[in-house]
């Protein structure tokens, strides 16, 4: 396989010895799904706007080598920082095993003068570094666009690598764990506006329905809001990423009117968490369909949703409506801080329907704190009503609840397998013979793993440089069973959290 597995539009390639700092900016999966990152778009876009700098790219699955760059095969440990975006928890062992093929030392303590820096951001270890922290030099705590700059030019200045790491200590919003240091704050840009944003974005040249092609399709990926105002007591963008700040809709038209003169797309991909809560959602999606531009938006609450806003969705060629009711227990969704009710998630069934839409997909977590097997039926009779109730086609997303530092639920034990996988049995024998109605879950054993990551401490290092060389949920109970370290039963586990929070020291 090449380098590059597919053609691509506004690729950045520089003469290596034309510059003073060499990034390697590593996404831990897929191309596909690196190609869909936003994080990606904006840091490539960022660090190749600097003279001193080339910023190549480097994927785990999809290229020719995981320790070479899309743009010219440059090697991994060639860079002088390797900067590592982690979206999700059990990509972790991706990033171990891009390391190792990299011949980059996957222990910090181990790098020598002539190793990389490595360095990891993302909202993974904005909130809980700990159990990585063996393995990397540096991790970026918050928004990375404020802080990306003042890492270049520390490495660029130090005349050593531990020169560098110690600087990089000293920022704002940058934890270094080799220097123990007792606060980290967070790094949080309050303007979206004043922020640069990439306009020329990287797109593959593939056909429709590519294993290549990015998530969203190829299409300009516009950031409309970032964090989320309404804190749920499960979800990690609500507690790590508040406030929630959206960009202007003049600012956001200048965007879409750029962004498609140097992108070759047609199709514009809203970002964001919480779309609905911005007060000109409607005027911005139906202004892009009115320039002959498809658009398209992931989830949207279902109290947000309007008559105009899902006609022009379907106008410009959406007709999926996706919304995350949690659980069909109003009860529930009023004790986790939901703010929805019934009326609200009917009425935009009903309204996506009239608008032309022809399925739906509707997000569900079982096992929440306080649950009853009444919320779980609640939950099967919403969806077993709405699908008698409608001609939509209706996926339902049933996934287990997963506890997350720094949110409110963050000591509530995940309950075991077992109980969770009745809750799904419970719900499917409720809609398996309902027409139109497909149900969907996670692994089980994979929110497992996902929860312990999320709330574990330092200690889980071993298990998981153990478990990146055995591969699958097996790999994690060998590791678990040769390092002696309690794993997969983490998350049940009330007493855990009681002597206090391995991530504290992260402040605000």
């Amino acid at each position: 396989m090449p380098a590059t597995p597919v053609r691509e539009f506004n690729v950045v390639v520089k003469d290596s010895s034309r510059v003073d700092i060499l990034f390697g900016h590593c996404y831990p999966s897929t191309y596909r799904v690196g190609m869909t990152s936003l994080a990606l778009q904006i840091l490539y876009s960022t660090l190749n706007a600097r003279e001193d700098t080339s910023c190549e790219r480097y994927f785990r699955h999809q290229t020719r080598s995981p320790a070479t760059s899309i743009e010219t095969g440059r090697p991994l440990r060639d860079n002088h920082i390797v900067g590592f975006t982690l979206t999700y928890e059990e990509d972790i062992l991706n990033i171990i095993q891009m390391l190792e093929a990299g011949n980059i030392p996957v222990l910090a303590k181990k790098r020598c003068e002539e190793d990389p820096i490595v360095i990891v951001g993302g909202p993974v270890v904005s909130t809980n570094p700990e159990p990585y922290a063996d393995f990397i030099d540096a991790f970026v705590i918050g928004d990375g666009e404020l802080i990306i700059h003042e890492i270049v030019n520390e490495v660029q200045d130090a005349e050593s690598r531990i020169e560098a790491i110690t600087a990089l200590s000293m920022l704002h919003g940058i934890y270094v764990p080799s220097a123990s240091p007792e606060s980290v704050g967070r790094n949080m840009i309050s303007d979206l506006d004043s922020l640069d944003y990439p306009i020329a974005q990287i797109v593959p040249d593939v056909e429709t329905g590519s294993k290549l092609e990015p998530i969203f399709g190829k299409s300009f990926l516009l950031e409309v809001t970032r964090g989320c105002g309404h804190s749920c007591k499960f979800c990690l963008i609500g507690h790590v990423c508040r406030p929630r700040r959206t960009r202007s809709l003049n600012k956001l038209k200048e965007l879409v009117k750029l962004g498609l003169e140097k992108t070759p797309v047609r199709k514009v991909s809203l970002i964001g968490s919480s779309l609905g809560d911005m007060d000109r959602l409607e005027d911005l999606v139906c202004w892009i369909v009115d320039q002959n531009v498809d658009v398209s938006v992931p989830s949207l609450r279902a109290d947000s949703v309007t008559p105009n806003l899902l006609e022009c969705l379907v106008k410009s060629g959406q007709r999926t409506l996706t919304i995350a009711p949690e659980t069909g227990s109003s009860r529930l969704r009023k004790v986790m801080g939901k703010g929805l009710d019934d009326d609200d998630i009917d009425n935009a069934v009903k309204l996506a329907e009239a608008a032309g839409y022809s399925s739906l997909k509707m997000y569900f977590i079982i096992g929440l704190p306080g649950e009853t097997d009444s919320d779980v039926e609640d939950t099967a009779t919403m969806i077993r009503n709405i699908a008698q109730h409608s001609t939509m086609r209706i996926t339902a997303s049933v996934n287990p609840f997963v506890p997350k530092a720094q949110t409110r639920w963050q000591q509530e034990p995940q309950p075991e397998i077992e109980v969770l996988r009745n809750k799904i049995k419970q719900i499917d024998e409720k809609v398996k013979n309902v027409p139109r109605v497909t149900l969907e879950t996670l692994d089980l054993r994979g929110a497992r793993v996902q929860a312990a990551l999320s709330i574990g401490d330092r200690s889980l290092g071993k298990v998981i440089q153990a478990a990146a060389t055995y591969g699958g949920y097996g790999g994690w109970r060998r590791a678990e069973k040769e390092s002696g370290i309690r794993f997969l039963t983490l998350a049940n586990d009330t007493e855990h959290l009681s002597k206090g929070f391995p991530w504290a020291y992260l402040r605000e």
